[in-house]
C-alpha cells in the first residue's frame, strides 16, 4: 500500500512485562494459526470506533502493505463482514467471490484467501478479530477447518484478558 492510501498506523498496547509475556503468547498462537493454514500472514486486531487497528502480526506483513499499529476503516475491511455474517469465516478466493473480491484491502494487499474470526471478551464484548490471509487463493479452504480456529480465538481471548492487554 502506498503511503497516500487510507491505512495509517498508531501505537500499540500499552506497556509493561505482563504485556511483554501475554504478546509472546498471542504470537505465539498466531504462528500456530499462521503454519496450520499454511498461509503467510495471521494477526490480531482490535476494533476502536470505526477502525480495525491490527495488534500483533506474524508472518510476512510487509508484502501485504501493513505492520502492527496499522489502522483500516471498518466498513471496508473482510473481518467487518464475517461479523456481520455477510461472508463466512473462512473465504478460499477472495479474487473470485463477489462479496470482497472489489474491496479495497483486498486489491491493495493483494489478498489471494482469508479466515477470520471474532474476538469476544468473558464479558461477550467484541475485542475485534484473529485472522489469517495469503496471497494465494486456496480451493482446500473450507468452513470445516474452523474448529483449530475457534479454539485459537479463544486462547488469544484468555491471554489478552489475564495479560491485561485490554
Amino acid at each position: 500500500m502506498s503511503s497516500g492510501e487510507k491505512y495509517s498506523t498508531s501505537s500499540g498496547f500499552r506497556s509493561g512485562q505482563a504485556q511483554d509475556h501475554g504478546a509472546e503468547t498471542l504470537q505465539e498462537i498466531l504462528s500456530v494459526f499462521r503454519e496450520a493454514f499454511e498461509m503467510d500472514v495471521a494477526f490480531i486486531s482490535e476494533f476502536v470506533e470505526d477502525q480495525q487497528v491490527l495488534r500483533i502480526i506474524e508472518g510476512d506483513s510487509e508484502t501485504f502493505g501493513v505492520e502492527e499499529g496499522t489502522s483500516l476503516p471498518l466498513e471496508g475491511s473482510i473481518c467487518q463482514r464475517i461479523i456481520d455474517g455477510r461472508v463466512p469465516n473462512a473465504i478460499p478466493d477472495t479474487r473470485a467471490d463477489e462479496r470482497v473480491k472489489d474491496l479495497d484491502i483486498t486489491r491493495a494487499a493483494n489478498i489471494g484467501s482469508y479466515v477470520g474470526f471474532p474476538l469476544r471478551l468473558s464479558d461477550g464484548r467484541l475485542y475485534g478479530t484473529l485472522c489469517c490471509a495469503s496471497h494465494s487463493p486456496d480451493p482446500w479452504l473450507r468452513e470445516r477447518d474452523l474448529r483449530l480456529v475457534r479454539d485459537l480465538a479463544g486462547k488469544a481471548t484468555e491471554r489478552l484478558e489475564s495479560a491485561g492487554m485490554l
